[in-house]
């Protein structure tokens, strides 16, 4: 049986012993015949909860469909999943218990039981209760500490090593009736590891893309760039700050209500249908794959949409760089300013480097005020603010750094 969203989740997070690292686990407690009678998945049932353990992108994803699986073949009192192991201790957990008999039952939070037994045998894929204690008379003592209402005889773990390690354990508490392992059970705990082991490595590899995607987009959010990417179906992938003020402000400007949510212009996003930018990859081999958009109602601001292609992968769709303009692009001044510029407008607050780059664009503090809808006293202002930010003392210099 599954957790689900009505069911009564309860927090804990005291530590049952001494020894034991504490660690606020999550305890799902569901109701289960007192025989602990088994619901075993149709073919069909059990190739979908598969298809979940081995497709999770996600941890809560991937531990409850590994309740799936654990639920339809073995009887157990709770289930406990332990991770982010240092020295043989957790810090983290998930648990799910059945039908607990103490009604503030919280499972064990540490691997103080099996600590010692996995240090002996680095390597080791499953073992039980029973072969610890048959080595280690202490065991007893540990689980007693750790538990000293234990709600289960026998349990069962699998451990998932990294180098010499342990990554994870899962660990299945055996209700009294059913503490023996039979070999039916084995085989499939066997069959089991490899897809647990699998979607473990899956898992650590996406949350490490997901961290490196994080530290980039908290680096590129706050660059000078009014740059944004969308996917083939028109979705927003990643903007700039600056980028999501220019879209508040191009739509503004066609009167469109303020949204909640940042929100593409509409006559943007209608772009990506245009010829210069349709066709496969091959077709458009050679060709620019860009259009450019001036607003309708406000004078300088533009919006220029380039295609760019995903790389090769089971879809092959493309994604598009949209980049707004806040003033008309000469044919002798680039568009995008240079890494070096880059780093002198990061000193810039976001205004200033809008005024800075309408200097650095030839524009005279009448056409900047004008165009930014401020006085021109504001302009002399900021740009008296850019010069001493920038230890520079003139128009000319400030021209020549942007360049």
């Amino acid at each position: 049986m599954l957790p689900s969203g009505d069911m009564p989740q309860r927090f804990a997070g005291m530590p049952v012993g001494d020894d034991v690292c504490s660690i606020p686990p999550i305890c799902y407690f569901t109701d289960m015949p007192p025989a602990y009678v088994l619901q075993p998945a149709s073919p069909s049932e059990a190739r979908s909860a598969m298809v979940e353990l081995q497709s999770a992108l996600d941890l809560e994803s991937f531990w409850k469909a590994c309740l799936k699986l654990i639920g339809s073949t073995l009887p157990h009192r709770s289930c406990s999943l332990f991770f982010n192991i240092v020295d043989f201790q957790p810090t983290d957990a998930r648990h799910h218990v059945l039908q607990p008999r103490n009604a503030d039952y919280v499972p064990a939070t540490s691997l103080t039981v099996s600590g010692p037994f996995l240090a002996r045998h680095p390597q080791i894929r499953m073992y039980t209760y029973s072969q610890i204690a048959s080595e280690d008379p202490d065991a007893a003592r540990r689980r007693l500490m750790q538990e000293p209402d234990p709600e289960w005889n026998e349990f069962i773990h699998l451990a998932f090593w990294h180098d010499s390690a342990p990554e994870a354990v899962l660990s299945i508490h055996r209700p009294p009736d059913f503490s023996e392992v039979t070999e039916e059970e084995r085989a499939f705990l066997e069959q089991l590891y490899p897809m647990i082991e699998a979607g473990l490595r899956r898992l650590r590899l996406v949350e490490g893309e997901r961290a490196r995607r994080q530290v980039y987009e908290h680096f590129l959010r706050y660059m000078p760039l009014s740059v944004l990417f969308v996917d083939g179906d028109d979705q927003l992938l990643f903007a700039t700050a600056e980028a999501e003020k220019q879209c508040a402000r191009w739509n503004r400007g066609l009167k469109v209500p303020a949204a909640t949510d940042f929100e593409l212009p509409g006559n943007v996003g209608r772009l990506f249908n245009q010829p210069a930018l349709a066709g496969s990859q091959a077709e458009s081999a050679g060709k620019p794959g860009a259009v450019q958009l001036s607003h309708p109602a406000l004078s300088g601001l533009s919006a220029r949409i380039e295609r760019s292609w995903h790389f090769p992968g089971l879809q092959l769709r493309p994604c598009y760089v949209v980049t707004f303009l806040d003033a008309p692009a000469s044919a002798d001044q680039p568009a995008e300013p240079s890494q070096a510029a880059l780093q002198i407008l990061q000193q810039l607050t976001p205004s200033e480097r809008r005024v800075a780059q309408l200097v650095g664009r030839g524009l005279r503090n009448e056409e900047i005020a004008e165009h930014l809808c401020r006085s021109r006293r504001t302009v002399e202002f900021q740009l008296n603010s850019i010069y001493r930010k920038l230890g520079i003392s003139s128009r000319t210099q400030l021209v020549r750094a942007l360049t």
